[in-house]
C-alpha cells in the first residue's frame, strides 16, 4: 500500500501559510481532474522512487478562483514537495530562504525547528508537462541551487507535475 501525503496536515505542520499551501495544492491537482487518492508517482536520484497516495480537501469553484495560475502552481508544487520530503527524507521545511540564495527553504530534522540549515529544497511546478518540460526544469533548478553551496549542506531540487501526477527529486 502507498505512503499517504495529505495535504490537510499542512496547517497544523505550518500554521500561518499551510492553510493556503494546501488550497493551492489542491487546486492544481483538480484542474488536472484528479481526486483525493489519486497516486503521485515519484523519480529520481533524490529518494528512492515509489507512489505516494495524495489527500485534500476539495475546494470550491468560488475560492480557486481567487487563486492567479502561476501561484496556485508554485505554492501547490511547494504543498506537495515539503510533504514528500518529510515523509522521505529525515528532514523537515523548517524555514523559508531568503532571495538570493537559490533555494526555497531551509530544511531540518525535526528536533529543534529553528536555525538548523541542515538542507536545503528548491521546489517548482509545472501543472502539465512533458518528460522535456520537467527535465529541463530540473537541470535549471539544479544550476539555481548552487548559489547556495558555501552552505556545503545537501540540496533537495523536487519538480512537481500536476497533470500525471509526478514529482521528480534530485539531491546533490
Amino acid at each position: 500500500m502507498p505512503t499517504t501525503l495529505n495535504l490537510n496536515d499542512l496547517p497544523q505542520d505550518y500554521p500561518g501559510i499551510g492553510n493556503a499551501l494546501a488550497q493551492a495544492g489542491a487546486i492544481c491537482l483538480e484542474s488536472q481532474h484528479h481526486t483525493p487518492g489519486v497516486l503521485l508517482s515519484v523519480r529520481g536520484g533524490g529518494i528512492a522512487a515509489d507512489d505516494y497516495q495524495l489527500h485534500w480537501t476539495t475546494v470550491a469553484s468560488n475560492e480557486s478562483a481567487l487563486w492567479q495560475y502561476n501561484r496556485a502552481t508554485e505554492m501547490g508544487a511547494e504543498a506537495v514537495a515539503i510533504l514528500l520530503v518529510k515523509s522521505a527524507t529525515p528532514y523537515q521545511a523548517v524555514e523559508a530562504s531568503t532571495l538570493g540564495t537559490g533555494i526555497d527553504f531551509w530544511l531540518g530534522d525535526g528536533s529543534d525547528i529553528l536555525f538548523q540549515r541542515k538542507a536545503r529544497l528548491e521546489i517548482s511546478g509545472i501543472r502539465n508537462g512533458s518528460d522535456a518540460d520537467i527535465a529541463r526544469r530540473s537541470a535549471a533548478k539544479l544550476r539555481q541551487t548552487r548559489q547556495s553551496d558555501d552552505t556545503q549542506i545537501p540540496a533537495y531540487v523536487v519538480v512537481v507535475e500536476f497533470g500525471r501526477p509526478l514529482a521528480e527529486v534530485h539531491q546533490r
